[in-house]
């Protein structure tokens, strides 16, 4: 009665279970003894999905209005927290960072929202709406927590979680990528011009800004 594999992502809840979603399910199967544990989503089919083998920690959303994203256990199967943000309609993509208790997730159509969560405290710490840009992939960097990596069908952007006691902001930086031939094109250095060289033959380079309009 719950078979199949999506396309959805999959991960390990474990050494050695891995956990997916299946319809209305986040199925675990025991690599080694074979054996398969349900958890079934009440409220209707699986949306964006989840796991973090460190804290043995899943989190899910459910597809309806106003989505909701719960927080499970494992192998416990207890309901930790439920997550409440401004989404409409869905959550396309969620992501554990590999230390601390964040959550990082991101809403579809109307919003677009990326958000970063405490889900110990149930707490949103900030968020960036993008309009008309579709994730593909979101992930945490595995030695800071304060860094997102987030892809689209076109570019990468490296999201900075700026922290400041207790406010959070989210700082963009789009990562340049190759061209069709392979070149990745020079920075533009909005300080120094772009024939700035290390030993000038013909003097100092100057700041842009200092350049008078004489040769």
């Amino acid at each position: 009665w719950v078979q199949g594999f999506s396309n959805k992502n999959f991960g390990f809840i474990n050494n050695q279970t891995a956990c997916y979603p299946c319809g209305n399910y986040i199925l675990f199967l025991d690599i080694e003894t074979k054996k398969t544990t349900v958890l079934q989503c009440e409220t209707g089919q699986v949306g964006a999905f989840a796991a973090n083998g460190n804290s043995q920690v899943l989190a899910f959303s459910d597809r309806k209005l106003n989505p909701i994203i719960y927080i499970y256990t494992f192998p416990e199967l207890n309901k930790l927290t439920e997550l409440k943000g401004n989404a409409q309609l869905d959550y396309t993509l969620l992501a554990f960072s590999f230390t601390g208790p964040y959550l990082a997730s991101y809403s579809s159509i109307p919003e677009f929202v990326l958000s970063v969560w405490n889900w110990q405290e149930n707490r949103l710490l900030c968020s960036e709406s993008q309009p008309g840009v579709t994730a593909t992939s979101l992930s945490f960097n595995p030695m800071n927590w304060q860094q997102l990596c987030f892809v689209n069908e076109s570019s990468i952007t490296i999201w900075h979680i700026e922290k400041n006691n207790d406010e959070h902001h989210l700082k963009r930086n789009p990562v340049k990528l190759p061209d069709e031939q392979g070149s990745v094109s020079p920075q533009e250095d909005l300080f120094f011009p772009v024939t700035r060289s290390e030993d000038p033959y013909h003097g100092p380079d100057l700041p842009v800004s200092a350049v008078a309009g004489l040769v």
